[in-house]
C-alpha cells in the first residue's frame, strides 16, 4: 500500500442532497450522520471499509465483498492517494461497453486492469483533477468527454473518525446518450424559433426539419409541424370562405371544427348571417323602388356599424325619393295648369295672324313700286361688274410685274451677299500675307547667308496675292452683275407704275357707273320705307303670331300629353304621408316664380327647336291663301315679305 501524504484534519462532511445522478445509495453514508440507517449490504461493506484498521487488508476484502457488486450503478472506490482500490461488476461492464471508445484518448485502458492504478494516469489534465480530489470535502458533481463518450461522475468522501479523508467512492453514468439528446432538444427548439421568427415575418411555409431529429424528437417535431399545419390549413380554410362571402357567395360551406375550435363555426355563420340580413334588407328596399313603394320602412335599428350606415344611407336616400317624387308630382299638376292657360292663349294669339295678313298685303303691293327700281339697280350692276373685271386683270399684270421686280432685287441681294464673301477672303488673304512676310523677315534674319527659308516664304506670299487678285476680279464680276440687276428693276418698277395708271382710269369709269346706282338706290331707298312701315306692322303681329299661335299650339298639345304621361308614372309611386301643402297655391302665369318661368322656358325653347320646321312651313304663306313671291329676306327672323 502506497504511503499516504500529511493531510490536515478536516471537518466531518454534512449529509449531502443528492446530485445530477438522481436517487445514490452513496448519499445515505456519512460518518457525521447519526440517523439510524437500515442495515443493507452495502452499507455493510462500506462500514467494513471505514472501521477496519487493517487497510490493506480491507481493500483485498473488498474485491469479494457482494453488497457493491450487486449494486446496478457504477461503482469505483480510490484511495486518499487516488489509486483505484475497488470496481464493482456494474462499473466494469460499463467501461468493456464504451473500452474501445476510450481507447481513441486513452490507448491503454482495459478495463478489468484499473485496480491497482492511479487516476491520473486516466486524466488529460492530472494536476487539475488532484486538486479537486484532495479538498474534496463534500460530494463533486462533474462530466467530461473521453472518446466521444459523455461520462457523468459523483464523487463523494469518506471520513475517517478523525475527519480525514479514508476513501472516495465514484459512481459513474454515462450521459452519451442523454447528452446527444439534450443537444437534439437544444436544436429542435432552435429550430421550433426559427419557425415562429419565419411565420411572424409572413413565410407561413417554414417548418422545423423533421429528418434531421431521430427517435422520439422526430415524433416530437413531426408533430409540432402538423400542429402548425393543422392552424394555417384552418387559417386557410376561413379565408376562402370569407373570400367566397366577398364575392357575394354567402351560401359557401365551412368545415365543422371539432373542439374548442368550435367558435369559429360560430364566428363565421354569425358573419355569414349579417350578410345575409343587410343584403336581404337591400333586396328589400330595391323590390319596393321597382315596384314605387316608396312609403316602406327600413329595419335601421336592426343593424350596427358600418351596416348601420349603410341602412342609414338607404333611409336618407328613401327620404330624399319621397320628397323629391312628392314636390315633382306637385309640380306636373301645376304645370297641366300653366299649359291650359298656354292653350288659352294661343287661340287668342290665332286672332292676330289676321292683323299681320293684312299687313304682309299692304308690304306686297309696296314691293311692286319698288320692282323697277330694283332692276334697274341691276342693270348698273352689270355694267360694274364688267368693268371690275378689267380692273382685275389689270391688278393681276400689275403684280406680276411687282413680282418681276422682286425677283430681281432678290438676285441684287444674292450678289451682295457673294461679294460679301469674297471680300472675307481678301480679308483673310492680307492678313496670312502679313503673317508670311513676317515670317520671311524672320527667316531672312536667321539664315544670314543661307536664304533657302526666306524663298519658300516669298512663293507663299506671291500664291496669297495671286488669290488676292482673283477674289478682286470676282468682286469686281459681281459688282457689275448687281448694277445690270438693278437696271432691270427700274425698268420693271417702270412697267408697274404705267400698269397702275391704266388702273386708276378704269376705276375712274367704275365710280361713274357706282354714281349711277346710287342714283338707282335713292329711288329703292324710299319705296323701302314703305315696306319698313308694313314691316313694322307685319312684326308686331308675326311676334305675337309665329311664337305664340303655331309653335305654341303645337307644342300645348305636346306637353299636355307629356304631363298627362308623368301624371300616370308618378301616381304609381306609393308615398309616405306628408305635411299637407297649402291650400289654394294654384299656379297661374302671374304668381309663377322667375325659376319656374326659366324652366318653362326652356322647355318651349325646346319643343319649338324640334318643330321649327313646321313653323317654318306655315311662315311662308299668307292667311287668306294667296302665294306671294320672294321679293326679301328681312333679318330679324320674320321670314320671306
Amino acid at each position: 500500500m502506497t504511503a499516504k501524504k500529511p493531510t490536515a484534519p478536516r471537518k466531518p462532511r454534512a449529509k449531502p442532497s443528492g446530485s445530477a445522478l438522481g436517487a445514490d445509495p452513496l448519499d445515505r453514508i456519512a460518518v457525521s450522520d447519526p440517523s439510524p440507517r437500515p442495515k443493507t449490504e452495502l452499507a455493510e461493506g462500506i462500514n467494513t471499509v471505514t472501521n477496519t484498521a487493517s487497510t490493506a487488508k480491507n481493500w483485498d476484502e473488498m474485491g469479494t465483498h457482494d453488497a457493491l457488486n450487486v449494486l446496478s450503478n457504477p461503482i469505483m472506490i480510490a484511495d486518499p492517494d487516488m489509486i483505484i482500490r475497488f470496481v464493482n461488476e456494474a462499473g466494469y461492464k460499463m467501461f468493456e461497453a464504451i473500452e474501445n471508445d476510450i481507447r481513441q484518448d486513452l490507448p491503454s485502458f482495459v478495463p478489468r486492469k484499473v485496480v491497482g492504478r492511479n487516476i491520473d494516469d486516466f486524466h488529460k489534465n492530472p494536476a487539475h483533477q488532484r486538486r479537486i480530489m484532495e479538498n474534496i470535502v463534500e460530494p463533486h458533481d462533474g462530466e467530461f468527454t473521453v472518446g466521444g463518450k459523455r461520462l457523468a461522475f459523483k464523487a463523494t468522501p469518506i471520513l475517517d473518525q478523525s475527519g480525514k479523508t479514508y476513501s472516495i467512492f465514484v459512481e459513474w453514468q454515462d450521459r452519451t446518450s442523454a447528452h446527444q439528446e439534450n443537444k437534439e432538444i437544444t436544436l429542435l427548439i432552435d429550430e421550433i424559433g426559427k419557425m415562429a421568427t419565419a411565420h411572424a415575418g409572413g413565410t407561413i411555409s417554414h417548418f422545423v426539419p423533421a429528418e434531421s431529429f431521430n427517435d422520439r424528437l422526430r415524433v416530437v417535431a413531426e408533430g409540432t409541424n402538423t400542429m402548425v399545419r393543422q392552424h394555417i390549413e384552418t387559417k386557410k380554410k376561413i379565408l376562402a370562405c370569407v373570400s367566397e362571402f366577398a364575392r357575394g357567395n354567402f351560401d359557401a360551406p365551412i368545415e365543422n371544427f371539432s373542439g374548442e375550435r368550435f367558435f369559429i363555426n360560430d364566428t363565421i355563420e354569425d358573419i355569414r348571417s349579417a350578410f345575409r340580413k343587410v343584403t336581404a334588407e337591400i333586396e328589400r328596399f330595391c323590390v319596393a323602388l321597382d315596384a314605387g313603394d316608396l312609403s316602406i320602412d327600413l329595419d335601421r335599428d336592426g343593424f350596427d356599424g358600418d351596416y348601420r350606415r349603410i341602412v342609414d344611407a338607404m333611409e336618407t336616400a328613401l327620404s330624399g325619393l319621397n320628397r323629391t317624387v312628392s314636390s315633382a308630382s306637385q309640380q306636373v299638376a301645376q304645370v297641366a295648369i300653366t299649359v291650359e292657360q298656354i292653350s288659352q292663349s294661343s287661340q287668342s294669339l290665332a286672332a292676330n295672324s289676321q292683323i299681320a295678313s293684312s299687313s304682309v298685303d299692304e308690304v306686297s303691293s309696296s314691293t311692286e313700286q319698288t320692282s323697277a327700281q330694283v332692276r334697274s339697280n341691276a342693270s348698273s350692276a352689270d355694267n360694274a361688274t364688267r368693268l371690275v373685271g378689267n380692273t382685275v386683270n389689270v391688278a393681276n399684270d400689275g403684280n406680276q410685274k411687282i413680282s418681276e421686280m422682286v425677283t430681281a432685287m432678290e438676285g441684287i441681294r444674292a450678289s451682295s451677299q457673294d461679294i460679301a464673301k469674297i471680300i472675307k477672303v481678301i480679308d483673310e488673304i492680307a492678313f496670312q500675307t502679313n503673317l508670311l512676310a513676317l515670317n520671311a523677315a524672320v527667316e531672312a534674319a536667321r539664315a544670314g547667308q543661307h536664304g533657302r527659308g526666306f524663298a519658300v516664304v516669298a512663293q507663299e506670299v506671291r500664291n496669297l496675292a495671286g488669290r488676292s487678285a482673283k477674289a478682286a476680279r470676282e468682286t469686281s464680276e459681281l459688282i457689275e452683275d448687281a448694277s445690270g440687276r438693278v437696271q432691270s428693276g427700274v425698268r420693271i418698277a417702270g412697267e408697274a407704275r404705267e400698269s397702275f395708271n391704266r388702273i386708276a382710269a378704269d376705276i375712274e369709269e367704275v365710280q361713274t357707273l357706282v354714281s349711277g346706282i346710287s342714283v338707282a338706290s335713292e329711288d329703292q331707298a324710299r319705296g323701302v320705307t314703305q315696306i319698313n312701315a308694313a314691316i313694322g306692322e307685319v312684326a308686331k303681329a308675326a311676334l305675337s303670331t309665329s311664337q305664340q299661335a303655331d309653335e305654341l299650339a303645337s307644342s300645348t298639345a305636346e306637353m299636355q300629353s307629356v304631363t298627362e304621361i308623368m301624371r300616370r308614372d308618378f301616381e304609381r309611386f306609393k308615398l309616405r304621408p306628408m305635411a299637407s301643402q297649402q291650400a289654394g297655391t294654384t299656379l297661374d302665369m302671374k304668381n309663377m316664380s322667375p325659376e319656374m318661368m326659366a324652366q318653362l322656358r326652356a322647355m318651349f325653347a325646346a319643343e319649338m327647336s324640334s318643330g321649327a320646321p313646321k313653323a317654318k312651313a306655315l311662315s311662308n304663306g299668307h292667311a287668306n291663301g294667296k302665294a306671294r313671291g320672294s321679293v326679301d329676306q328681312d333679318e330679324r327672323g320674320f321670314a320671306n315679305f
